[in-house]
């Protein structure tokens, strides 16, 4: 009895390391996570949340959480990825617009494609802010949001950039009804 019970555990050990071993060479192509540091100017609508860039296979991701402070509809984001190296000097920076459609007081998940010129090293510090924020009837812009990003990338947390609001009047937004045209008999 005692060595049917010492094979079974024998092979029962051996078949779930076999099983392990068969699930890690099937994993997809590996992600490197890089964490990024988000500069938040609290008078615009817009919060991102744990914010990742990814590296798979040299294309670049950016993953993170965004949270609409405001009750009006978001349609889309304008960011600022700053690439420091460890000595403080700035490596690149990238500006790109996203379309990021996000109700009233909610929170989302999204992945940002996104095109850096030079691949980051991984002493590199990461930062990133938000230029503009696009919403269906008003328009949010960080009025010198780059200059504050890269005061916030030398330690300095005391610059916050004014925030202008204006009026969405593109007209391509809003749901027109269809003017219909009678005929005179």
């Amino acid at each position: 009895m005692y060595n049917v019970r010492f094979i079974l555990m024998t092979c029962a050990t051996l078949c779930v390391g076999f099983v392990l071993t068969c699930s890690t060479h099937a994993q997809p192509a590996q992600e490197n996570a890089a964490a990024v540091s988000f500069f938040d100017v609290l008078d615009l609508p817009v919060r991102i949340d744990e914010p990742k860039l990814l590296n798979v296979e040299d294309k670049y991701r950016l993953k993170c959480a965004v949270a609409n402070r405001s009750g009006e509809q978001l349609l889309g984001l304008r960011l600022i990825l700053m690439v420091v190296d460890d000595g403080g000097k700035l490596r690149t920076r990238l500006n790109w617009s996203e379309e990021s459609e996000l109700a009233g007081y909610s929170i989302k998940t999204f992945e940002f494609s996104l095109r850096l010129k030079e691949k980051a090293q991984q002493t590199d510090r990461l930062f990133l802010a938000i230029d503009e924020v696009i919403g269906r009837e008003s328009i949010w812009r960080a009025v010198d949001a780059e200059k504050a990003l890269r005061a916030y990338a030398r330690g300095q947390h005391d610059i916050v950039p004014r925030v202008r609001v204006v009026a969405n009047k593109d007209d391509r937004i809003g749901n027109f009804g269809v003017i219909r045209l009678e005929k005179k008999h």
